[in-house]
């Protein structure tokens, strides 16, 4: 009775794991991500939760934090609609959930390193194995006791015929005309294209949660459970002495001609004759660039220096510590920059997003710094880098970069006079709410600059109206509802303002 009801949890594994590939076909096919990633990222987690109670698996603290994180930014899809938000809150939620599936069949998220964070995205080439062992219990029928071996073999039979004689029959129809009409007068259904897509696209997701759910519940992998031994320290304190103390010394010459661009401002810029893109965009991804090349360096270090007694040395602690104090310094440089370029000329998304992730860096070379000045485990170090990633994210959600930019941007207006009303108009529909009076703006150009910007992101004059209806509910959005209702209402004036831009630019060409 126990090995029957073994098999029968692997049969229920694998009909959860077809039904979750039946959800990824209704809710993605021929769909963009919205409503649909929400909804599907409930359903994994619901499942993943039903199976962990059938086969008896305790569910962590950890787990369930790593799981609320993931429907959280899973649902944010639905309610943001800018496009690089999207993006890392997708990602963002897979990575999570592939972290949870990686801990249920393995070791605690706390004794993650950061190599195994590194390799959380290509856990997926894992569940091949688990793939075929599970299906293949799943088929196998010797649960069935002997005196019942005729129904074994008539079940077995019965369904490789189906799947023989439906893959046969189907390019059989595709190959003849003459026994196409046959088939079909005999089939109702017509297997056209988009079905047979429909039905790869659910067999590749059915499958790919078998081996997902197999991986997870079959059986603790020991591979995962314990970290690999520590490789000896080789790297020798004199050497690193010399590349910390010669990088510093580097640093600190930088720094000190920087001190007049830093705190000088606008002026400076003026008196040495050089332009806001000139200060700006030449040297800031070199410095960011800095600042990762130097968080690897003392991370490297950190890593390989010979230990005294199982703690660094204080001269490798003072020289690590004064590197990433002058590496937050240059951070702190390249901010400047950037923001003396946005003063000039306005918020963008990536000028955003850069902003975030030198804030990143810096929070992240601070906590290195504590982990070697308390001689901390690289587990913990990880853990709290992994857990800053996840607050950033959440962050920038809560920030609405698209809004944020928006009304920054307007900001500067009311101040300078001065706005990419066009950029504005090719922001998300979480700006439109805020942007959308810029079609009574006084200026003629910012108008029509602002409804071009419309049309050209709406690809047509009814704007969101016409995505609406393009799209299903699976892709809907909560934003795109309300930008469609704005949109509607100031159709004429979007046109209107399209019509004087195009006049105006006959007449220049004239």
């Amino acid at each position: 009775m126990e090995k029957l009801a073994v098999h029968g949890k692997i049969l229920v594994l694998g009909a959860v794991s077809l039904v979750l590939g039946v959800a990824f076909t209704i809710l993605f096919y021929e769909q963009e991500p919205g409503l649909n990633f929400s909804i599907f990222a409930v359903l994994v987690v619901c499942s993943g939760l039903f199976l962990a109670y059938l086969f008896s698996r305790h569910i962590e603290r950890e787990h369930y934090a790593l799981m609320l994180c993931a429907l959280f930014f899973s649902s944010m899809v639905f309610v943001r609609s800018s496009e690089l938000l999207t993006f890392f809150n997708a990602l963002g939620s897979l990575l999570l959930l592939l972290i949870v599936v990686g801990t249920f069949a393995g070791k605690h998220i706390k004794a993650y390193i950061p190599l195994d964070y590194i390799k959380a995205p290509f856990l997926p080439l894992r569940f091949i194995g688990p793939f075929f062992e599970t299906f293949g219990e799943m088929l196998s029928l010797r649960r069935i006791s002997g005196d019942r071996s005729v129904t074994k073999e008539i079940i077995r039979g019965s369904l490789m015929a189906l799947v023989a004689i439906a893959v046969f029959a189907w390019l059989f129809a595709s190959a003849d005309i003459v026994f196409e009409k046959i088939f079909s007068s005999i089939v109702t259904f017509e297997l056209d294209q988009e079905m047979v897509d429909r039905l790869i696209l659910g067999l590749i997701a059915t499958a790919f949660f078998i081996g997902a759910f197999g991986f997870m519940y079959r059986k603790i992998h020991p591979s995962l459970l314990s970290s690999p031994p520590e490789k000896p320290r080789n790297l020798g304190v004199i050497e690193t002495m010399i590349l910390l103390g010669s990088i510093n010394v580097l640093f600190l010459i930088f720094i000190l001609l920087q001190l007049a661009s830093l705190f000088g401002g606008e002026s400076h810029l003026l008196a040495a004759g050089l332009t806001y893109a000139e200060y700006a965009r030449k040297g800031f991804f070199e410095l960011v660039l800095v600042a990762v090349l130097s968080y690897l360096i003392i991370s490297f270090a950190e890593k390989q220096i010979i230990k005294k007694e199982n703690s660094h040395l204080r001269s490798f602690k003072i020289l690590s510590g004064i590197l990433v104090l002058q590496v937050i310094l240059i951070l702190i440089s390249a901010f400047t920059r950037l923001s003396l370029y946005e003063e000039a000329y306005g918020f963008t998304d990536i000028r955003l997003y850069s902003h975030a992730l030198m804030v990143w860096i810096a929070v992240v070379l601070v906590l290195l710094s504590h982990h070697i000045w308390t001689n901390g485990e690289r587990a913990l170090f990880a853990f709290r880098t992994f857990c800053t990633v996840v607050l950033l994210l959440f962050a920038m959600n809560m920030l609405d970069p698209d809004v944020f930019i928006a009304k920054k941007n307007l900001e500067r207006y009311a101040a300078t006079g001065q706005i990419d009303a066009r950029y504005l108009g090719g922001l998300s529909e979480d700006a439109l709410p805020y942007t959308i009076h810029l079609l009574d703006d006084p200026k003629q150009e910012t108008r029509s600059d602002f409804a071009t910007g419309l049309f050209y992101h709406y690809d047509g004059w009814d704007g969101p109206a016409n995505q609406m209806g393009d799209h299903a509910w699976q892709s809907l959005r909560l934003s795109r509802a309300n930008a469609q209702e704005l949109l509607v209402q100031r159709k004429s004036a979007v046109k209107a303002s399209m019509l004087l831009n195009s006049g105006a630019e006959n007449s220049s060409e004239e």
